[in-house]
């Protein structure tokens, strides 16, 4: 390469790499899992898709999850004594479940 086409190759591969980025993240997907006395999780995802999952096992559990996007997924379990769950979802196709129980005394 001469020293006249290096910053033109340069420039090239940075505007790919800024037009690449956000099709790259159109689908999110994240999965925490929570094993401590006091767990809090909040998650947002926009995107194409979106598949959330979360565990939480412990005294007090608060979960809250916001998706947007055409295809969104969310499962959620929640085992201990205080368990608060909040799902909102918004696009095409919306599925979620919640699986509650008595955690480890």
């Amino acid at each position: 390469m001469t020293r006249k086409t290096l910053p033109t190759a340069f420039a090239a591969a940075a505007v790919l790499a800024i037009l690449g980025g956000p099709a790259a993240a159109q689908d999110n997907f994240n999965t925490t899992i929570q094993e401590g006395q006091i767990n809090t999780n909040d998650t947002f995802q926009r995107g194409t898709l979106n598949d959330n999952a979360t565990y939480q096992e412990g005294r007090d559990n608060a979960n809250r999850t916001r998706q947007r996007g055409d295809h969104n997924w969310n499962q959620t379990g929640q085992f201990g004594r205080y368990n608060y769950n909040e799902t909102r979802q918004q696009g095409f196709s919306n599925r979620t479940s919640l699986t509650r129980g008595r955690g480890r005394d």
